[in-house]
């Protein structure tokens, strides 16, 4: 029996095996300017560039539609016994693809349902025009966007990574399309709920290190890393049994903080090219200055979901520029300040906004996808 595969990857897997497949139009939501197409190159996916009149930040068009040769099996229910979440991720298949694009791309992505069907039953050589659903609903303030990068011009050339779809061990890419729709979904909600596009982020990252860290060690070279003292205890009243089998019990929360920093770091890009002048406005991209930002920025990830109190007020906020001709600031503007019922030392307490932890995210993902998952 082979592999349980995400439907994206085994559309791909069966790509050459069907003659005259069905095909399907889907539109992709956007408020990016996209430019270029992508016809050809990856398998059963086309690219296309539908050239909407105007992109304009904070408005939703449909940039970009899917075109797909459809190699599935039909659904059999018969086959459903049991528990099985092994591919469960929350998403229809074409949202795998939507969810891999917008890390591609660095853009919001939302995939529509079908536009246009191809081929039988159906017998008319246009395709047959289907009515449009799942539009995005989305909020924003054009003027004083949270994340200002994934608007403007972005190129469809960057598709070039979903060259590896066929090439990820099936178990693997279920993690990847489940950190992708992590970070898709925090680009979605950052305009309107940043708290929650902060744990999204963060979300993407873990999903990400768990992946490197279970293929990286096992469960007890982990846990005599995270937890010695615990191994030493365990020794002294058991045996490497014991540990083993503790190890095992506890592999998915081994060192959570370490593990999302560790990864982090392993994967952390370059700063980034266009930087704001003003040292005051800049991340500390060295690596002590970068672990100091990711624990603090788990810190708050954890009192978050445990104790309900919300990032930081700063770090919720547009990255207002010192200049509108240079690049938006790394860090909250200013030295202190003071909002609904809370007050902090921006230096201490918000070293990094969520436009810079974004490009953080993204890149780090991307790094990780074309070195560790597309060997």
């Amino acid at each position: 029996m082979s592999e349980p595969t995400l439907s994206s990857q085994l559309n791909w897997n069966n790509w050459s095996q069907a003659q005259d497949p069905p095909v399907a139009e889907y539109p992709f939501y956007s408020d990016a300017h996209i430019t270029s197409e992508f016809r050809e190159g990856l398998g059963p996916y086309s690219f296309l560039n539908a050239f909407p009149d105007r992109a304009i930040p904070g408005t939703i068009s449909v940039p970009i539609i899917l075109r797909v040769e459809i190699h599935l099996p039909e659904w059999n229910p018969e086959a459903i016994s049991g528990t099985d979440e092994s591919l469960y991720y929350g998403g229809a298949w074409v949202d795998e693809i939507a969810a891999l694009a917008s890390v591609a791309l660095g853009v919001r992505i939302h995939a529509g349902t079908k536009s246009r069907l191809f081929g039988p039953p159906f017998d008319d050589p246009y395709g047959l025009p289907l009515e449009k659903k799942n539009e995005p609903i989305f909020r924003a303030e054009p003027e004083r966007l949270i994340l200002p990068s994934v608007v403007g011009t972005h190129s469809m050339d960057q598709l070039e990574i979903l060259e590896s779809i066929p090439q990820i061990d099936p178990e693997r890419y279920v993690k990847l399309i489940r950190a992708c729709r992590s970070y898709q979904n925090a680009l979605w909600i950052a305009e309107s709920e940043p708290n929650f596009a902060w744990l999204m982020f963060v979300s993407a990252l873990e999903t990400a290190a768990n992946d490197f860290y279970e293929t990286d060690a096992s469960p007890d070279e982990r846990l005599r890393a995270s937890k010695p003292e615990l191994v030493t205890y365990l020794e002294e009243y058991g045996d490497a049994e014991h540990v083993r089998k503790v190890a095992e019990l506890i592999a998915s929360s081994l060192g959570a903080t370490k593990k999302f920093r560790d990864f982090t770091m392993h994967f952390m890009p370059d700063p980034p090219v266009q930087r704001p002048e003003h040292e005051t406005l800049q991340v500390k991209w060295s690596k002590t200055g970068l672990k100091k930002v990711l624990n603090k920025v788990y810190e708050y990830r954890s009192r978050y979901l445990h104790g309900g109190i919300p990032f930081p007020a700063p770090m919720l906020l547009f990255p207002e520029p010192f200049d509108n001709e240079l690049p938006p600031p790394e860090v909250p503007f200013g030295l202190a300040s003071s909002a609904m019922g809370g007050t902090w030392d921006h230096r201490r307490d918000a070293p990094i906004n969520l436009h810079c932890f974004h490009y953080i995210t993204r890149k780090a993902l991307l790094k990780w996808w074309k070195t560790h998952l597309a060997e």
